[in-house]
């Protein structure tokens, strides 16, 4: 009986939940978050959330390993992008990268 179900995650691979954030955000970015929450079919916002944080994370990362550093150019490039519409579909997959559709 000790057989695991294909693609549990095993205990140890998860990171413990344990600290809180709260924030203030804007009726039109809380649509944003619920529009991929809903096209990824997460359980919740706040997974939602952290799965946004952790995709810009790795984004943030990728682009330091290419140009070593964030400039204010990358940040005032991301300020100047086109607003969102929420009756668009979203801008990104949820599939994971390097499965290509």
């Amino acid at each position: 009986m000790d057989q695991e179900r294909p693609g549990a995650v095993k205990n140890e691979d998860v990171e413990s939940k344990d600290e809180k954030v709260v924030f203030f955000t804007s009726k039109s970015q809380l649509a944003r978050i619920e529009d991929f929450r809903f096209s990824c079919r997460l359980s919740s916002r706040a997974e939602a959330v952290r799965k946004l944080i952790e995709i810009a994370i790795v984004v943030i990362d990728e682009k330091k390993k290419t140009s070593h550093s964030l400039t204010s150019d990358h940040l005032k490039a991301a300020e100047e992008q086109e607003p969102y519409i929420s009756d668009q579909k979203p801008a990104r997959s949820c599939k994971k990268s390097g499965k290509k559709k």
